[in-house]
């Protein structure tokens, strides 16, 4: 999609970045993603060519510095803990994403009817919040990885409407369809990746990540689910096919006994005009509706020419077209009256600061004030 070029160029450079630094087995992974948001021939180049020359094996560089790692004394360990201070604060929250770990809701602090916007807010929230290189209470590292884990499988919509019905392992999931489980697992970005594409940048902190406002990020979709939907696809076409083929004898018995009756009552939809509810040409000539006195806009040559327009125009015709309008009506209202909540929410948001810093009481109270025209019209109009 054109919308992910920026997000696959930037993981592509991060790629790259990675396999000048030897970690093939990254470059890979972050390539791949980079070639499912938006593919390119370079993009496919360096998949194949990383494909090619990765190895399983970690390089011998990390392996000697993991080996260090845990061959570290405890005294060091020790010491380096006790440099490092927390908030009673960060650790109650640490404690609490870990306890709710099975709830990815509670894991990212969203509603379980929450909008993709919503949770990827609610990520960069809880992402700041138990970063390691920010939160030095124990247990940070979980949440964070916790925090990456519950955004992944709730901003794939599949993944999340199956979450939604079974739970973490719940239902026939646990034992079943255990190669796509695994597939799964292999596609999701991990908790550093997800970090980056999100706040952007590749070096600096523990994670290689540098902190910064105005950052994009676009979802992400796994090679496999978009072969499988492109498989789903293909099978619904072929069955569609298969029972147009199956009716169309009896569509060649029924069409001559029935003859320009049959014809008219198919295509009567056809004649109806086309309208609009904002004042624009060619739609310059207002119209109410008869129920409701709504009001719409009309082409005057093209309803002339309508069904409704010739002269003894059918009622019946009119009052399921205006059914139409007022029921077009309705779901345009729908639609603004969630854009203006969530405006509102966002202005409140703001004000509040995060965890009370940058209060600021007077934005706040004019967020609260935030009139909801379409909101009030919708009640009205129900």
């Amino acid at each position: 999609m054109e919308v992910n070029r920026d997000e696959a160029a930037r993981a592509l450079d991060i790629a790259q970045k990675k396999w000048t630094t030897g970690d093939s087995a990254g470059a890979l992974r972050i390539a791949r993603k980079s070639h499912s948001l938006y593919p390119t021939p370079l993009s496919e180049k360096l998949v194949a060519e990383y494909e090619q020359s990765a190895s399983p094996s970690p390089p011998k560089e990390e392996a000697e510095s993991e080996l260090r790692s845990r061959t570290k004394p405890a005294t060091v360990k020790a010491q380096e803990e006790n440099t490092r201070t927390h908030t009673p604060q960060q650790l109650a929250s640490v404690k609490a994403v870990i306890s709710a770990k099975s709830d990815y809701y509670r894991v990212l602090g969203a509603e379980r009817t929450a909008t993709e916007v919503e949770l990827k807010r609610a990520y960069r929230k809880s992402a700041l919040l138990f970063h390691p290189d920010k939160n030095f209470a124990p247990g940070a590292d979980e949440a964070f990885k916790l925090v990456a884990h519950a955004f992944n499988v709730l901003s794939d919509a599949e993944k999340r409407a199956h979450y939604d019905r079974f739970g973490v392992d719940g239902g026939r999931d646990a034992g079943s369809r255990p190669m796509q489980r695994r597939r799964g697992a292999e596609d999701e970005v991990s908790p550093e990746e997800l970090f980056n594409m999100f706040f952007g940048g590749d070096t600096g902190g523990r994670f290689g990540v540098q902190f910064g406002p105005n950052v994009r990020f676009a979802q992400h979709f796994s090679n496999n689910h978009r072969r499988q939907r492109g498989a789903d696809e293909e099978e619904s076409e072929r069955s569609l096919w298969s029972a147009c083929l199956q009716f169309m004898p009896l569509v060649f018995l029924v069409l001559p006994l029935f003859g320009s009756s049959l014809l008219s009552l198919l295509f009567a939809g056809s004649v109806m005009p086309n309208y609009s509810f904002d004042l624009s040409p060619p739609y310059t000539e207002s119209r109410l509706t008869q129920m409701r006195g709504v009001q719409y806009w009309v082409d005057p040559a093209e309803y002339a020419r309508s069904s409704l327009g010739a002269e003894g125009g059918a009622l019946r015709e009119l009052r399921s077209f205006e059914r139409d309008v007022e029921a077009q009506y309705v779901s345009r209202l729908q639609r603004k009256c969630r854009q203006e909540k969530e405006h509102k929410r966002m202005e409140i948001h703001m004000a509040q600061g995060w965890f009370g810093i940058g209060n600021d009481r007077a934005r706040l109270q004019a967020a609260m004030d935030l009139p909801l025209p379409a909101c009030d019209e919708l009640r009205r109009f129900r």
